[in-house]
This record gives structure tokens, sequence and C-alpha cells, in this order.
């Protein structure tokens, strides 16, 4: 479901109507609070694609008379083209299989008098195959129906220097509330948030989001409807990133769901050089969860711990990670679970779940293969068998295979194939057991003009 290293920083590309800032990246969305983010070694459908950086202008005295206005002249457009083929098959359930083919456009704008930027997405997911017996792959609507609309319509206000307050539809990239882009199109949110740069080592945010469009969805429904809550609130939530360059870096985010839910979630990685082409990262990771005021959603109360060790060559990575959740089950209505052993079809994350995670990551590059990269992991969780919480022991396994064209027309674009089993042991409580099977093909290819 993502990639090694959490909360990742992911900046939007904000050009200066000032030549001379021109190619200088703002840091509005630096924070991790809103960075692209991931934790458990297995990668979502990610957004490979080429680079696409402007040439400096060849500017002459004539140019400079007739220069465009700035919100015209910076603005870009992106192409986000994208294939999805998922075939799935559970024990004790319909067979589940789709081909979808699709993406989305994005606008962007310059700066309106270095102050205000506008920007919109367009996105469609289209059937190529998808008999209706086989529904329900995520990839299309019920039905196997095709969908689109826009997903994002918002507008980035900057608050000085440090400062930017982004009001609208977007998206956003933080545990728990995030695009969790492992289909054909990500999930959006609507409401405002804030970011403040205090430092280069210390960022601030804050989000208040009150409606969600999910991935097969056109609409933007209720925050508290998408995640089952009997209410009508918005989602508040503050978080800060501390990174020193130095092998230190962590995250705080508190969310609050006012008469439904509160939660902290943390997160600290150590980095450690071996020497020049060897690197280990120890990492931990906590959440709490609580019900809070009238319980909207019920009572409820939980706690997530996990530990994770990676160690990074140039040519292999190898991930060891251990999960454990206890209290009732922690809620994810709003996004992806960050546990380090969420992986392509399970969480991990059941009841008193304990699970462990190997996995190992291979640029085959040294093997005069460049372009491709093969990546295994295995997860086991084990929960209670008897009781009121118990439920299938189970394991996974992912194999991942990956290309991506190096050069000629079709530079950037990236196939991925992977393979997934579950096996699951039956409860002694009940045959709850269900094994799982599945393929899929995955094609990204983004393009910037």
């Amino acid at each position: 479901m993502n990639q090694p290293g959490f909360i990742e920083s992911q900046q939007n590309e904000i050009v200066s109507i000032n030549q001379k800032l021109k190619g200088i990246k703002w840091a509005c969305l630096g924070m991790a609070v809103y960075t692209g983010f991931s934790v458990n070694g297995i990668s979502y459908a990610d957004e490979a694609g080429p680079d696409y950086l402007r040439e400096d202008d060849i500017r002459s005295p004539l140019e400079a008379a007739f220069e465009e206005p700035p919100v015209l002249k910076d603005q870009h457009w992106e192409l986000h083209l994208r294939s999805y083929f998922l075939d799935r098959n559970t024990d004790q359930e319909a067979d589940k299989q789709a081909l979808a083919t699709g993406g989305w456009l994005t606008w962007k704008s310059g700066y309106w008098w270095d102050l205000v930027q506008f920007s919109a997405t367009a996105y469609t997911s289209q059937k190529v195959v998808g008999d209706r017996n086989k529904d329900g792959t995520g990839l299309l609507q019920d039905g196997q129906k095709s969908y689109g609309g826009f997903s994002s319509i918002y507008a980035n206000v900057k608050l000085g220097e440090r400062s930017t307050l982004r009001l609208g539809r977007f998206e956003m990239n933080i545990p728990y509330i995030n695009k969790h882009d492992i289909r054909m199109i990500p999930n959006s949110f609507q409401g405002a948030y804030f970011v403040h740069n205090f430092s280069e080592k210390l960022d601030f945010g804050g989000a208040y989001i009150t409606r969600i469009k999910d991935r097969t969805s056109t609409d933007f429904e209720e925050a508290y409807d998408r995640a089952g809550i009997n209410g009508d609130d918005a989602i508040r939530v503050a978080g800060a990133r501390y990174d020193d360059n130095a092998g230190h870096d962590g995250g705080v985010f508190g969310y609050y769901a006012p008469d439904a839910l509160g939660m902290i979630y943390g997160e600290y990685n150590h980095h450690i050089d071996l020497n020049d082409d060897s690197a280990v990262i120890i990492s931990a990771q906590y959440t709490h969860q609580s019900s809070v005021g009238d319980e909207l959603g019920g009572d409820f109360s939980g706690n997530h711990y996990g530990t994770k060790l990676l160690w990074e060559t140039s040519e292999i990575t190898t991930t060891l990670a251990y999960t454990l959740y206890n209290g009732d089950r922690i809620r994810s209505g709003w996004g992806s679970v960050p546990g380090y052993t969420s992986v392509m079809v399970k969480d991990f994350n059941r009841t008193g779940e304990k699970a462990y995670l190997l996995g190992i990551d291979k640029d085959l590059a040294a093997w005069n293969l460049p372009g491709w990269n093969l990546g295994t992991s295995l997860t086991t969780g084990n929960t209670d068998d008897s009781g009121a919480d118990a439920s299938p022991d189970q394991s996974e396994w992912n194999l991942n295979l990956k290309y991506t064209f190096q050069n000629g027309p079709l530079n950037g674009l990236s196939v991925f194939f992977r393979y997934v089993e579950v096996n699951q042991k039956n409860s002694h409580v009940a045959k709850d057991a269900k094994d799982i099977n599945g393929f899929r093909i995955i094609t990204n290819y983004n393009i910037r003009f």
C-alpha cells in the first residue's frame, strides 16, 4: 500500500512572479503535516512520471516590455494518466475484476500580486472491462460504471513569507486523513488548512475538514457520514514536524471530531549512516483513539504501537516491522491506516492483533536491468482464538515488480505488477477464515506543461 519512510516530504512547486525568485520552491506544503507519506515498505499506486521542468525564459528588452500578467505567465498544467487492472478471488465471496483507464488534469495559476494562487483538478475513471457479476474492485462505481468530475478547486493565500492558507477542495496527506491513493482516483477533502514554517527544522499546520470525496464518488459527503458517525460537524487537526537534517525527524498530530473522536498520533525516525552506501533507520509510532462528548460513534478506546528497522543500501532495502493494537479497534474512516504492517490487502489492525513484517526491495540496475525494481514482503498477524474479539490468525504475502522507462518517448512511464496471497486460519469459535489471492497491473504517466 505505500513506500518506506514516514511522512515523506511532498512540496508543491510554487514559482514566484519575480524573475529573481524563479525556480525557488516555496515551502507552503513543505511541512510533514501535509506531505505524502508511506510507512510499510510496500508502495501505493504511485505518481510515477518524469519531472518536467520548464526551461528558463530567453529574455530581451522587447520581451520584457510585453510581459504576460504573472497569474497567466507562471501557470502550468499537469496531466496524470493511469490504467488499472485488478482481479481478486476471496473464499465464500464473488470474484472481483475490472480494468479501468483515466486519470486527472490539474491547472495551477501563478500568484496574483504575489498573494493568491488558484488551482483546479478534473478526474475520470472509465470502464474498459467490468462484468457486473465481478463488481466491487474500487476502480469503478457500483454496477461497474465509469465516473468523473472535479476533485479539487482551491485558492492558496500567502500570509507573509512563511505561512500559507488553503481554502476549498484539495488533497491532503497526513496519518488517518489522506488521499489513500491505491485505486484510480485519490480521496479529496473540503475545508481549510494553514501551514507555517517556523524554521528550516520546524513546521506547524492545522486543518478544518468538513467533507470528503472518496475514490469512487463524484460528490463530497459529510466527513462524519463518511466515517459512519451520526453527526454533521467538522474534523479539527493540528500537527508539527521536526527534521534537523542530521538523522532525527518526527511528527505529532492531534485530531478532534466533536462528540465523536479524539486522537493523537506520533512518530520518530532516527537515521544512522553506516558508510557512503549503507544506512539504518530506526522508527517508532504510536496512536491513541477514544470517544469523546456524546460518543456519536460509540464508546471506544484503543491504542496502536509500532516499531520498524530499515536497512538501506544503493541496491537493496530490508524492512523488519512490528505492530500491536490493543483496546478497541482503531478507526480509519478518512484515509489509510499508517501502521508499519499495513500492506496491500490487510492493515493488520484488528483488536488485539500482533503483527510482524519482513520485506525486501531490490533495485535490479545492479543486475544490468535499469528501471526494474523487485520487492516482496511477508506479514503475519495473530489475535485471540476465542472470546468476543476472536478472529482468524492470518498472513499476507506480497510480490511487486515495477518497471520505469528510462528514456525515449515513454520516459517516466511506470508499469507496476502486484500479486497478493492472504491465508487465514479459523478461530476456535467459528469457521471464519477467508483466503484471498489477487493480481494487479498499474500504469502511471505524469506530464507537466
